[in-house]
């Protein structure tokens, strides 16, 4: 299967990530904005998935997608980990 039809294959996965991450998540997150880090965690599982290693491309994929999300998400606040932790 060839790069681009395992992305198209896999973005209405990207959505569901986005959304069952956002219902966690303060209104003033974006959905879109869930999306497209998630679009890139999915790329980013495509570049690096290894057939040979792994066994379902589904399940690699929403792990890399829910991590590229959560980066984003930590990217995009102004207060560290930890000091989230202490409060």
């Amino acid at each position: 299967m060839s790069r681009h039809s395992l992305i198209h294959e896999h973005m209405s996965l990207v959505k569901t990530v986005a959304r069952r991450m956002a219902r966690k998540l303060p209104s003033h997150v974006v959905l879109d904005d869930l999306i497209s880090a998630g679009m890139l965690g999915l790329i980013d599982a495509v570049d690096k998935y290894d057939p040979e290693r792994m066994q379902r491309f589904p399940r690699y994929a929403e792990i890399r997608i829910k991590g590229a999300i959560l980066d984003e998400l930590r990217a995009m606040d102004h207060v560290s980990r930890g000091v989230r932790r202490q409060a």
